[in-house]
């Protein structure tokens, strides 16, 4: 999503990250690999378990979720995943992006 952030903004969409991670391990790792939007930090998991997004061992450690909220603080797209490499990709994100008129 960082490669496509300037898209993502022109649709009028906003990307916010929560890592369940230390604050200390995610400033680490962002340093290294930094990002435009916001990463926020979630290390007992709250945010995680409200939105279902569970750990799993089949997933070998914690599964990825992508999630589009309007403005209102309703869920217009949830994706749980089971491995990293299954998050739907940016233009399938942007696609939702247009069709709910996140930039009206």
């Amino acid at each position: 999503m960082a490669q496509q952030h300037e898209e993502f903004l022109a649709v009028g969409a906003r990307v916010v990250t929560v890592v369940h991670d230390s604050l200390e391990h995610a400033q680490t790792y962002l340093e290294r690999h930094p990002v435009p939007f916001p990463c926020l930090t979630d290390p007992e998991g709250t945010v995680y378990d409200l939105y279902q997004v569970e750990s799993k061992v089949i997933s070998l450690g914690q599964r990825p979720g992508m999630f589009i909220i309007d403005r209102e603080g309703i869920v217009r797209f949830a994706y749980i995943g089971w491995q990293q490499w299954e998050i739907p990709a940016n233009e399938k994100v942007l696609e939702v992006c247009r069709g709910l008129g996140c930039g009206s």
